[in-house]
């Protein structure tokens, strides 16, 4: 079985782009195996001992030598991670933050989304929220790779992962309820959003869809009309682009991908986005990513967004 912690602690309206939604409230599941448990509390360790604590000279309990930082903007190997927390902690871009919205602890990973908000300075009643994340990989007992969704920044080179890559293990020993979510959530980034067929989502979104990307409209109708009329293709069953990660704990989908945006100077940067959806009575209610607010200034220099 799979598991999941699903941590909803804000009551704020996440903004869309013709209305506002609550943030639902969800009960935990806690279904996790010891092993995933004690990977929990290991990152939950970590981030309040080395991100937010600044205990920098115990860095060795956690990460190997040869650890590696996804973020373009820090070298890899633990200790140039831990030289930039001395020195430019400002590109941990979620350093400060301490109780993630939802929490996936699933086989050698650990997956925290953050929710943050942003006053709109145009009209200082309007907040917006937006997600943030961070992924771990744990190996015999330390975390040897992490993902977040910072975007290139400072202009130096810092070496060859800036070019993207990874270690990247989906789970394949899914339950039943699991295989059905994992069914829908790529009917959605597959056959809706990939091959433009948006007529599916009268079938699989629920009547209350709740979109949390605040440049969508929310609610079905919304969906329709947002993505509705777009030319679609014949479906194959196969991707177009492939996810880099995917994850299914009990209801929740989570699509992780690797990207690439065009450096200033040229060439490409590589950056990470995730997609999440929660399934519930065979239909999609939920989804989560990345979005920032379109026309706002991001915080932490545009590391954001």
């Amino acid at each position: 079985m799979k598991r999941i912690i699903l941590l909803l602690v804000f009551t704020a309206f996440s903004a869309v782009a013709i209305a506002q939604y609550p943030v639902p409230q969800q009960g935990p599941t806690l279904a996790m195996n010891g092993q995933e448990r004690a990977n929990l509390e290991f990152v939950q360790a970590f981030w309040r001992d080395i991100i937010n604590g600044g205990n920098l000279d115990i860095a060795t309990h956690y990460m190997p030598a040869d650890f590696i930082s996804r973020n373009p903007n820090i070298p890899a190997g633990r200790e140039a991670f831990i030289n930039t927390l001395r020195s430019n902690p400002e590109l941990l871009q979620n350093r400060g933050l301490s109780t993630p919205e939802v929490i996936i602890s699933q086989n050698e990973y650990v997956f925290f989304m953050w929710a943050s908000f942003i006053v709109n300075p145009m009209d200082a009643a309007i907040i917006y929220k937006y997600n943030t994340i961070d992924l771990f990989r744990l190996e015999d007992g330390k975390i040897v790779e992490h993902w977040d969704g910072a975007h290139k920044v400072i202009g130096t080179d810092v070496g060859a992962k800036n070019r993207g890559g990874g270690t990247y293990n989906t789970p394949t020993n899914l339950t039943a309820q699991e295989e059905e979510t994992l069914r829908i959530g790529q009917i959605e980034f597959r056959d809706i959003l990939q091959f433009g067929h948006a007529e599916l989502a009268l079938e699989y979104f629920a009547p209350g869809y709740m979109q949390h990307n605040m440049n969508v409209p929310g609610g079905l109708e919304g969906f329709m009309g947002f993505f509705g009329g777009r030319p679609s293709q014949p479906l194959t069953g196969e991707w177009i682009t492939p996810p880099t990660l995917e994850l299914v704990s009990g209801n929740y989908y989570l699509k992780f991908d690797q990207r690439f945006e065009d450096a200033p100077g040229g060439g490409q940067n590589v950056y990470y986005r995730f997609d999440m959806v929660r399934v519930d009575d065979g239909l999609i209610q939920e989804h989560w990513d990345v979005a920032f607010p379109r026309g706002i200034a991001s915080p932490n220099g545009g590391i954001t967004r």
